[in-house]
């Protein structure tokens, strides 16, 4: 009986842990490492093999999102 109830204890330990270490991860998700950010804060946006920017992403809807800010809020310039 002491075995079972040590076995019972120790395996909720175990699961404890687990989902305490889960839940971190969970709460600090990684940040995307392809994206690079200029010195004011707006995301340098990826280019093609021609050099030139990509086009916006489509959103849900279909239509380009809006663009992304910087640091202040301010909305970014558009790619040149």
């Amino acid at each position: 009986m002491r075995l079972r109830t040590a076995v019972a204890f120790g395996f909720a330990a175990i699961m404890g842990a687990s989902l305490i270490g889960a839940g971190a991860a969970a709460a600090n998700p990684p940040v995307p490492s392809d994206v690079q950010v200029s010195e004011n804060g707006c995301p340098i946006p990826p280019r093609g093999l021609d050099g030139k920017p990509l086009p916006p992403p489509a959103g849900p809807d279909g239509r380009p999102l809006p663009p992304p800010s910087d640091y202040d809020g301010n909305p970014c310039p558009p790619p040149s």
